[in-house]
């Protein structure tokens, strides 16, 4: 689950976690390259609560995943899907200082998608300047 692109969808996410005059909470799994956007969360008076998570205490499933999406066509094609569909919506953040999809380390994100090797993926990125096409960026993670 990716963060907002905006410090109020955050806010409006984490309301919506409590319910019926009881408080949310809300668990959010930023990148290095992210934690600037604590600082929008900040100016909004979101109250913040940093953890670490020793590795002992995280299940590597990775090779399980992996071998899942490789077995199964249907899961493949959703993994790829979804892939496709996470760096659409990354690369159309408002905050390209903090969220660049340039920047992304395809390989980790095709990881968490359950692929060995990320996909070469086609996105639209944005409107070409003399016409109504969409530029294509393919993104392909280097080796």
């Amino acid at each position: 689950y990716d963060p907002p692109d905006d410090p109020r969808d955050y806010i409006h996410r984490v309301g919506r976690t409590a319910r019926a005059g009881s408080k949310g909470k809300s668990l959010l799994f930023l990148l290095p390259s992210e934690l600037g956007f604590l600082r929008y969360l900040k100016q909004s008076k979101v109250p913040l609560n940093e953890y670490q998570f020793p590795p002992s205490k995280i299940a590597n499933v990775q090779s399980q995943l992996e071998k899942l999406i490789q077995k199964n066509f249907y899961l493949s094609k959703s993994a790829r899907d979804g892939y496709r569909s996470y760096l659409q919506a990354y690369a159309s953040y408002q905050l390209k200082n903090i969220f660049s999809v340039n920047s992304l380390d395809l390989e980790k994100v095709g990881k968490a998608f359950g692929f060995t090797v990320p996909p070469n993926v086609n996105i639209s990125i944005g409107e070409a300047r003399k016409s109504d096409k969409r530029k294509r960026k393919s993104f392909v993670a280097d080796k």
